[in-house]
């Protein structure tokens, strides 16, 4: 992962309070038609899910889905958030920067979306795109992103993703919603972040 999130929980000082049967909320997740799974780990808290496009994997990739839910983490700020995440991989990469998005056609929930940059990542030598959208939940937050690996860049010259890409992927990401079964008849699909969300149901709801 790309300016790795995965010690995120660790970052935001959070703690795995909430019981497995607190979760009903879930994050209702489309996966591309030509991408495919290549991680997925809960580690306390934390859970992560990583997706490449089909001829990539998780350790040569060029372009990676990856989606975080900090469980148990209620009604959180997502400009507070993020905001966080921009210092921590900001002292990753001396060539950095963060750049606020406006989405469209998003839910109720409250969320925040920007573009994180760095122009050369010194861990691999590529720099970073990422798209970054963050959702407060009423029981978790979530965050889903959008990263390509390039060839270093200058942070000043040319964007190395195009603009209708940013637009195609940036609508995708503006697409994914909360769905609580609770309180509504929540759509048949891919569901992340919830007590349904266990092997079998994963793997009949990718067929």
């Amino acid at each position: 992962m790309p300016l790795c999130l995965a010690l995120l929980g660790a970052l935001l000082g959070l703690s795995a309070g909430a019981t497995a049967a607190e979760h009903n909320e879930q994050l209702l997740f489309a996966e591309p038609d030509g991408w495919h799974e290549v991680y997925g780990d809960l580690d306390e808290n934390l859970a992560t899910t990583e997706y490449v496009p089909e001829g990539q994997d998780g350790d040569d990739w060029r372009e990676m889905l990856t989606v975080q839910i900090l469980l148990g983490e209620a009604n959180a700020d997502p400009d507070t958030m993020l905001s966080r995440i921009a210092v921590h991989l900001g002292k990753q990469c001396p060539e950095f920067d963060v750049q606020p998005v406006e989405l469209g056609g998003v839910d109720a929930h409250p969320t925040l979306a920007v573009i994180m940059r760095c122009g050369r990542n010194p861990e691999s030598g590529r720099g970073d795109f990422i798209l970054l959208r963050g959702i407060a939940g009423e029981q978790n937050f979530y965050l889903l992103q959008k990263a390509w690996q390039v060839e270093p860049y200058a942070l000043d010259g040319p964007s190395p993703v195009s603009l209708d890409e940013r637009k195609l992927w940036l609508g995708f990401l503006a697409y994914q919603r909360i769905c609580d079964p609770a309180r509504e008849q929540c759509p048949v699909g891919k569901r992340l972040g919830g007590p349904a969300d266990d092997d079998a149901e994963r793997t009949d709801s990718a067929e």
